[in-house]
């Protein structure tokens, strides 16, 4: 899950991450920058850097949310020579 770090993701929370994190968030779903993903799970961005540049991160652990949904662009293939000869 490594390809969520670094993007902005919607997290819709699971029925145990809705009641973990009910004092947290007043919505069903979460809308986060990733920083970081370990085995625990995905570490958000929490309210807005400091003077410093500092933020805080939240872990968002895997069982707490049910679906992560992002954007992405597709990959462009590389064009490839047509077969034959040229002349």
């Amino acid at each position: 899950m490594t390809w969520l770090q670094g993007r902005v993701v919607r997290f819709r929370l699971s029925p145990e991450g809705k009641l973990a994190l009910s004092g947290v968030f007043d919505k069903e779903s979460v809308l986060a920058l990733v920083e970081i993903v370990d085995d625990l799970g995905a570490w958000i961005a929490v309210g807005k850097p400091s003077v410093g540049g500092k933020h805080s991160l939240m872990l968002l652990k895997w069982d707490y949310f049910s679906t992560a949904v992002l954007e992405i662009e597709p990959v462009e293939e590389a064009r490839r020579s047509p077969l034959g000869f040229g002349v």
